[in-house]
């Protein structure tokens, strides 16, 4: 490389990138929609093969007879760079070992970008557009601390921070992250799945993080968000916030609800196996006219379709992690008549409890 710069300086010429064993290109894998995985190109570098299926002209045996070695900046990424181009950089430059159901996303992402701003991606830039768009995303709320207790599996006390104001909701669910998520959908009133959850750490030693992935499908759309803290369970919760701000944001989700319908929903779905209108309405202090009323007009729904709401997603949990018997799981979340039962899961879910599992095996 040395030589390069005193042979441009002296002559006043320039070295094309593509010149053999001195161009800036010598080296470089030009990542196409076609191939499946990066490393395929890699391994071709490391043979020494010549030829144009990389789009890189003849190559010496090993790249460091002329100073280079076999890293991640010697893939660029361009507009037609596929999925395994865009995911090796991540891993191999920053530790990022995406989901595979993930991968095409951000691959399609990343080319967007190179295409609209019409040049070719370098690592940093691909890191930045990531981070962006996956990591921490607070556009619309945060969620600055949570404390758990075990209780009926575990509850949860999520602070959750929006337009400068902060509110505690308490929430409970089968474990720390399902706790944060059910705090989450009953303050903004919103219906999602946690379809994916993966997790790796991304560097060793005692100061070592980990990044965890987290995908939310709502109505056949999956949002995806990243978290990374030192703490794997901060950076689960980092990654469900950041993939429901981008479900929020998509839906003009601006504010939460109010904090009274936020309590009694809360409430119901702490106590859905007993909880009645009358309980309910001593609780609140409430007449049960007015809290009929009330419950409709701020959640959409009447207070049984709330209750048969909470029945129905135990019950899908049950089946779908537990191998209790259909009748087992009715009866658990208070359906004595298997076949009623039956009835309600299937329309609310389209499927019957045992297509529901069969389905999730």
């Amino acid at each position: 490389m040395e030589i390069r710069e005193a042979y441009e300086r002296f002559t006043g010429m320039r070295v094309h990138e593509r010149v053999p064993y001195a161009g800036d290109l010598v080296f470089t894998a030009f990542s196409g929609s076609h191939q499946d995985a990066i490393s395929k190109g890699m391994n071709w570098l490391k043979e020494g093969k010549s030829g144009s299926r990389w789009d890189v002209p003849y190559l010496p045996i090993d790249p460091e007879d002329v100073g280079r070695e076999y890293e991640s900046d010697v893939i660029r990424i361009n507009s037609v760079s596929g999925k395994g181009g865009v995911a090796f950089v991540l891993k191999q430059q920053f530790g990022f070992s995406l989901p595979a159901a993930m991968k095409e996303e951000v691959g399609y992402l990343i080319k967007g970008v190179s295409d609209k701003r019409h040049q070719e991606l370098h690592p940093a830039e691909v890191y930045e557009i990531f981070e962006e768009n996956y990591i921490n995303r607070h556009t619309v709320f945060s969620v600055p601390e949570c404390h758990f207790r075990q209780e009926k599996g575990i509850q949860a006390e999520v602070t959750i921070e929006q337009n400068g104001e902060s509110r505690v909701i308490r929430a409970g669910g089968n474990g720390r992250l399902d706790a944060v998520s059910n705090a989450i959908k009953t303050y903004f009133g919103i219906s999602y799945q946690l379809s994916v959850y993966e997790e790796h750490a991304i560097s060793k030693g005692s100061s070592s993080r980990a990044a965890a992935y987290v995908a939310i499908l709502c109505e056949g759309k999956v949002y995806w968000g990243v978290g990374v803290d030192e703490d794997i369970i901060k950076a689960s919760i980092a990654a469900l916030v950041s993939a429901a701000n981008k479900l929020a944001a998509e839906q003009h989700i601006t504010e939460g609800r109010e904090e009274r319908i936020v309590e009694i929903i809360s409430f119901i779905k702490n106590d859905y196996m007993n909880v009645t209108l009358d309980t309910l309405s001593e609780e609140f202090h409430l007449s049960k006219p007015y809290l009929s009323k009330y419950i409709k007009e701020k959640a959409g729904m009447t207070f049984q379709e709330a209750v048969r709401k909470e029945r129905m997603k135990k019950a899908r949990t049950l089946l779908r992690e537990t191998d209790q018997t259909v009748e087992t799981v009715a009866a658990e979340v208070g359906y004595e008549n298997v076949e009623h039962f039956n009835r309600l899961f299937k329309k609310n879910y389209g499927l019957t409890p045992v297509q529901y599992r069969k389905q999730e095996e």
